[in-house]
């Protein structure tokens, strides 16, 4: 059994060059905003470095009134060139989901792939989760056109899922995902996966509330 949803209540997104675009998360109608947006090269620069060296990493803080964003790197990686510009980068992200969403608390994760971490299309149950692929591909998501949304929670069966239908966050691009525990959008959370690393590892920076 499918479950219907009406075209002309599909879940859309928003990209936009303007930050200013990532609040659009608040529309009712929008599970995905993209802040799309080029990354400075001292930045690009630490994230491929720290990337190709530390090859697999994860790192899980939870931030309250401070912002020790320095407890995600281990002591080496604060003397690799352009550590200052990503630093700074990763505290502005942090600042405007504060500001998006006053979360008593935050959790920071900073993750290092070389293998597929999510290979199958799934939906977070979360309210809102940020991402930022600093370095390597970015994460994949599927156009509400093309999904076919189970009655059952869960992974979506591969074969709902138009290849035609399948993009890619940029790398350096700030999103937001709207998940099945944001309240009025159970059956709507945006369909996403980790893509294959490529011929490098990713570097990624996730973002949620905690209560």
């Amino acid at each position: 059994m499918i479950a219907e949803i009406e075209t002309a209540t599909r879940p859309v997104t928003v990209q936009n060059t303007h930050p200013e675009c990532l609040t659009e998360i608040f529309r009712e109608d929008v599970n995905l905003t993209v802040w799309q947006r080029e990354l400075s090269q001292d930045c690009r620069e630490f994230a491929d470095q720290f990337a190709a060296r530390v090859g697999k990493y994860n790192r899980f803080v939870t931030l309250e009134n401070s912002l020790s964003i320095w407890e995600l790197l281990p002591k080496w990686a604060l003397e690799l060139k352009g550590i200052e510009s990503w630093l700074a980068d990763v505290e502005d992200v942090i600042e405007m989901y504060r500001c998006l969403f006053e979360p008593d608390a935050l959790g920071v994760r900073l993750q290092v792939l070389d293998t597929t971490m999510c290979p199958r299309f799934h939906i977070d149950r979360v309210p809102a989760r940020l991402l930022v692929t600093y370095s390597g591909r970015g994460t994949e998501w599927i156009d509400e056109n093309d999904v076919e949304r189970s009655s059952s929670p869960g992974q979506l069966p591969e074969q709902s899922v138009a290849p035609s239908g399948i993009k890619e966050i940029p790398t350096g691009a700030v999103a937001i995902l709207k998940g099945e525990a944001w309240v009025g959008n159970e059956g709507r959370g945006i369909v996403h996966r980790s893509p294959a690393p490529g011929s490098a590892p990713r570097l990624l920076l996730s973002l949620d509330w905690l209560s």
